[in-house]
């Protein structure tokens, strides 16, 4: 059993204030999942695939998966000293580490050891839980603070060789504000955008939250976004149950584990979908307590879906 506990008042409910028009509509698949567009006005020929060729461009640059990506070249890389990268790789780099100072560092991109050891990176899947020397050696190679960023020219810094990172908690955010500002420039401003269950609309578009390990579809609450962004992390699709205990995906870089309060999911509307994305997977690891505490802080507009009692 789920209770829905609301925490925003920007966003409007569905009251039948939008008259639907036609749309036109384009897919594709991106960093290991599918991203889709529908417009209310008809668009070039060719966007679609102008769209997909941005999107293959940034994954070969930020994917965590592919061995020649740019991210992939840094963290094989054993150099300390600076190492040139996509000038892409460094600006979601520092959008991630603002998000993360932010947030106490709730959210950190080092934490990529800890992840794979948990059996949820690029190592494959495990099916029982690391030992606590395990968690221990992991950890040891993470951490926000041995990582720098620069511009001119581009290029990052890690303080050891072993240290790797991780953008997937905002990659795909980051993808789709890059993606509205090419689609605004191509005239296109009446639209909804989504790669991965992550949304961005231009206008006035429904869109649902799904209810946590629901049937793809099945929407908890509908809310109305206008010129606004959502973002949802969960705790329900990828995890594993080890001795009677369930490990979700979601590790908290204060413990090296998976997250274990009775948060399953936190959707964040917030008018950068970059932010929204980063967001939601702190205020998760953060828990209901700490994490609406941060919200209120911050003026965060959040939907949390807490596992009833």
């Amino acid at each position: 059993m789920m209770r829905i506990l609301f925490s925003f008042a920007a966003v409007c409910l569905l009251g039948g204030c939008l008259r639907e028009k036609s749309t036109v509509e384009a897919a594709g698949r991106t960093m290991g999942t599918t991203w889709s567009l529908r417009a209310r006005a008809p668009f070039a020929a060719g966007l679609q695939a102008d769209i997909q060729h941005q999107l293959d461009t940034w994954e070969a640059i930020l994917s965590h998966w592919r061995p020649d990506s740019g991210l992939s070249r840094f963290n094989a890389s054993a150099s300390t000293g600076w190492i040139e990268v996509p000038t892409e790789l460094v600006e979601v780099v520092e959008l991630a580490q603002q998000i993360g100072a932010d947030t106490g560092h709730a959210l950190d991109i080092t934490l990529a050891p800890v992840v794979d050891l948990w059996g949820f990176g690029a190592g494959g899947r495990r099916t029982s839980a690391p030992s606590e020397a395990e968690i221990a050696a992991a950890k040891a190679l993470c951490g926000w603070q041995h990582l720098q960023a620069r511009h001119e020219p581009p290029a990052l810094r890690k303080a050891f060789p072993q240290l790797r990172i991780n953008v997937s908690a905002v990659a795909e955010g980051w993808a789709l504000d890059r993606l509205a500002k090419h689609l605004e420039a191509a005239g296109v401003t009446d639209f909804l955008l989504e790669i991965g269950g992550e949304v961005l609309a231009r206008g006035g578009w429904r869109v649902g939250i799904q209810t946590p390990a629901a049937p793809p579809g099945e929407a908890a609450q509908m809310l109305l976004l206008k010129d606004q962004c959502l973002a949802t992390s969960g705790v329900y699709r990828q995890h594993f149950t080890h001795d009677g205990r369930d490990h979700a995906h979601i590790i908290d870089p204060a413990t090296g584990r998976p997250i274990e309060h009775g948060l399953a999911s936190v959707s964040v509307i917030h008018a950068m979908a970059s932010q929204a994305d980063g967001f939601a997977t702190a205020l998760l690891v953060l828990g209901p307590a700490k994490g609406r505490m941060l919200a209120e802080k911050l003026g965060l507009q959040v939907v949390w879906f807490e596992r009833a009692k």
